[in-house]
């Protein structure tokens, strides 16, 4: 396995491989493009990589359908757990082979099987799966997903949760959000125009556009604060738009692309 410090983690946002308007539609040409970005970046410099993707229009609507998120409280719970389950399942799927099409040597690793929550944090993890597929150099790939909960029976567990305990728990290098937006937005206090912030700062107000209007479970709020836990903990965190072409294989090797950085 390649050094912590060349270790890059990027979560693809739900809004940038499913259209969120749409219950379980997938832009299969934006992620092959993506696995061919990576797959290059990979090969062009020494580096591990770990993928994690959303839930989108699959996960999303059915979690919040049955509230899975509360946990095991009567039948219908248990019964979103189990169709959620499914559903994000099928996502895994479709994502990973569209990854593999597009060039990425890639391996599916379900959340479901290697973490445990407690009270819907991360409790435990079983990173044995990661470390083997990194060792032979196999880019592992997870998801947000239904998983056990110690307190609550199961719970819903975010792809951006994950990205935060594995950039802080393997010291990884760099973090990346990919979405569907150029960054973060903020309005200049001089102007009044919005724009994207080059560095972000705890406390600065988030200017919420386009599809972030309409994002009911947190959305870039959740993303900013799981990306502070990381940030605060030494790694680089950046946010870019991942369908602009070519813009997350430069992020991952590090080169310079607009987007927003992270200031602790």
């Amino acid at each position: 396995m390649a050094s912590a410090r060349s270790l890059v983690i990027v979560k693809l946002g739900g809004s940038i491989i499913t259209d969120k308007r749409r219950r379980f539609s997938l832009n299969s040409e934006v992620i092959k493009r993506i696995g061919g970005e990576l797959a290059n970046a990979v090969k062009a410099a020494d580096l591990s990589l770990i993928l994690v993707h959303g839930g989108g229009s699959y996960a999303h609507p059915i979690a919040r359908e049955y509230s899975v998120s509360e946990g095991y409280v009567d039948e219908r719970h248990l019964e979103g757990f189990i169709e959620t389950s499914k559903i994000v399942r099928r996502l895994n799927l479709d994502v990973i082979s569209n990854l593999v099409e597009g060039g990425l040597r890639a391996v599916l690793i379900p959340a479901s099987s290697i973490f445990i929550t407690r009270s819907g944090r991360i409790s435990t993890c079983n990173l044995e799966p990661i470390f083997s597929a990194l060792r032979i150099g196999v880019v592992p790939v997870t998801s947000g997903d239904v998983v056990f909960d110690r307190e609550l029976g199961f719970t819903v567990l975010s792809g951006d949760g994950i990205c935060s305990y594995l950039a802080v728990r393997l010291r990884a290098k760099r973090l990346i959000f990919a979405m569907d937006a150029d960054g973060i937005y903020v309005r200049d206090r001089s102007t009044g125009e919005v724009r994207v912030a080059e560095e972000f700062s705890r406390g600065m107000r988030i200017e919420l556009l386009g599809s972030a209007k309409e994002d009911v479970t947190g959305g870039i709020v959740n993303k900013i604060e799981e990306g502070f836990s990381a940030a605060e903990a030494g790694v680089e965190v950046l946010f870019v738009n991942g369908l602009a072409e070519g813009r997350l294989g430069k992020a991952v090797l590090g080169e310079p692309v607009p987007g927003t950085r992270l200031k602790p």
